[in-house]
Formats: C-alpha cells, structure tokens, sequence
C-alpha cells in the first residue's frame, strides 16, 4: 500500500526521531521550529541543563559539580547563617575595639572613630598642612618651627648641650648654654694684691653666686671682704654670726665699707693657710631693689687651730644692677680663686 504522505513528499518520523527530525520535518508546512532545538537530547542521571553558547535554544548537559549546601556558617563581624530554610546573613559595623563594615568620609573635620578617611581626605589634610607652613621654611634636621611676630618662622637647631630658652625680650625662642644646676660659670679669676675685681652683665642672670677658695699670703694673717660695684661707703649692713670650734658664738651688726667674710676685730683668716673657702650669693641682682647678699664661709683662724664657721645675710642700700665684684684684703694676697657663676 502506497505511503498516504508520499504525495506530499515526506514521510512520519519514528518515536525515536521526534527531536531531531520535527523541527526540520515542521518547515513543510510553514510552521519552522528553531533546528537548534536538534541539540537538546535526553541527559543521563544527574546531569542539569547547560547553555552551551549565545545562540538561542542552544543547551547542554553537563555533570552537576556544585554540591550541596548542607549549612551556612559564620563567625564575626559576619551575622546570620543556618543550616535550614532561608538564610539571611549580614555584617556587624566596626569600631575602635571590633572589626567590621566601615563607612568611608571625605571629611577632614570630623571626630568620628567609627569612619574611615579616604584617599580625598588625606589628600585634604596634607594640602591644608603645607598651605599653613611651607616645608621650605626649615633647611636642617632638628630645626623648630615658631610664630614670630607676623608668621611662622625658623630656630636652627642648636650645638650639643645646649637648652632651650626664651630671649631677654621675651619675644622669641632661643638656645642657650646648659649647665649644672642651672648655673653658668661665668668667670674663673686668680685672686691677687689688695683687690681683685671681676665684671659681669647681670641682666643675663637672677641670681649671682661667688665661690672663693684657696685665699692665702705669704705669712700674715688678713681680713677678707667684698664689695658691690666699687662702693667704698659704709652703706653695708649686715648681722653676722661667727662660731669657733670649742669657742663661743657672738652676734655684731652695724654699718660698714664692705661684706665680711670673716668676722674683723673677733678671729681673722690665718694667711700662711690656704684652707678656706666661702659661697657669696647675691639674690636678684639685676632688681631695682636694695641687695641681699648671704655668705657662708669655713676657714682656719689665724690666733688659733681652730675652724671658724661664718653665716651672715647683709644688705646694701643700692637700687641698680650688679656689675662687678671685688674681693678684697687688708693684706696682699698671693693666692686664691674666685669663680662667678650666673643662675637664671
């Protein structure tokens, strides 16, 4: 019997031919299926559907290598998770003593320990920084920067040893000589004759302080005093306190020439022994105020073997600055130190 499509010039497809043949065999009658449909046969167990290109209807199978997600753990700063159901998970925010999520700022004002600058923020701040000082306004390593009357301006980095301190104008920062103590010496001068003189800018100082040591003559014993800027008068009050080692203690006062350092007309310096030294302060000697000067001096006694202690405090009726001191004897000297130390 003759095939009832053979007019028609095709024949029915096979079960077994229904995806490869259909969409061909369709077109016959106008109605055309996608022939990329022909790729798309049955898989094997286990296998998903794959897109094979970008063409349309263009899949494959392929083996799933993807697993199963049995649980979703997690630890912090990530939340959520579960192990079942819809998973939600999320980021906790970060802070100064926590990791986590961190908002970025371009703000260079701000106080927040919680944002994160930017690269456009530091960037910010470095132009704010160098448009206050320019990098050109210090040369040196350990150069400082300061204000000075207008705008900011170099101190050059000092020696070794040097402080740092302010001027006599209190205007400006400036280095200056360390010393021990606080104190500076400022002379060492060789006592000799009847008078030794040593100058000094006081206004530099507070404080001076006198340390004479070694005072000696050839045989005969000697008077020992000091004097402020060469006055001679007899504007120097004092009260002075002598003690003797086995001996009494006695007490004068009144008006003289000079400060003692020993006690005259009581026990004077035994001159062919150099073991003696005295520490004359004079407090504020750049004031316009009246002088107080302390001595506290140790040396032998020329009538006996004795150490004689001095402590007096004198006065003198002056209102200007110290500019010199001059130790001086009723004997010539023919030995001694006398070194001036300043204390700012």
């Amino acid at each position: 019997m003759t095939n009832p499509t053979s007019n028609f010039g095709w024949q029915m497809p096979t079960p077994t031919d229904l995806v490869t043949d259909l969409p061909a065999d369709f077109e016959v009658f106008g109605q055309a299926v996608d022939t990329s449909m022909a790729d798309l046969k049955g898989g094997t167990t286990g296998q998903i559907l794959s897109k094979a290109t970008n063409a349309d209807m263009d899949f494959t199978w392929i083996t799933n290598d993807v697993g199963d997600i049995t649980a979703v753990n997690v630890t912090s700063p990530i939340t959520g998770g579960g192990s079942s159901g819809a998973v939600t998970i999320g980021v906790n925010a970060a802070s100064t003593s926590a990791s986590g999520v961190v908002q970025l700022s371009d703000s260079t004002s701000t106080t927040s320990s919680v944002l994160a600058s930017t690269p456009t923020a530091t960037k910010a701040a470095y132009d704010l920084a160098n448009a206050a000082i320019a990098k050109s306004t210090v040369t040196t390593a350990g150069d400082i920067i300061y204000r000075n009357a207008t705008v900011p301006t170099r101190l050059g980095i000092g020696t070794a040893g040097q402080v740092l301190t302010v001027n006599s104008g209190a205007t400006a920062p400036e280095w200056a000589a360390a010393s021990s103590g606080g104190m500076t010496l400022i002379s060492t001068t060789t006592l000799s004759g009847l008078s030794t003189s040593v100058t000094v800018a006081s206004n530099t100082y507070k404080n001076l302080v006198a340390y004479i040591y070694g005072a000696g003559t050839a045989s005969a014993n000697f008077n020992f005093n000091c004097r402020i800027n060469s006055i001679t008068a007899s504007t120097y009050l004092y009260q002075q306190r002598t003690g003797q080692t086995g001996g009494a203690i006695v007490n004068t006062a009144g008006d003289t020439s000079a400060i003692d350092l020993n006690n005259p007309g009581y026990i004077a310096v035994k001159g062919a022994d150099t073991d003696n030294a005295w520490n004359v302060t004079f407090w504020d000697c750049n004031s316009t105020n009246r002088k107080i000067v302390t001595v506290n001096g140790s040396y032998k006694g020329g009538d006996s073997t004795n150490t004689i202690m001095t402590n007096q405090v004198s006065v003198r009726d002056a209102t200007s600055a110290i500019t010199n001191i001059t130790v001086i004897s009723n004997t010539s000297l023919t030995g001694g130190t006398i070194q001036l130390y300043g204390v700012k």
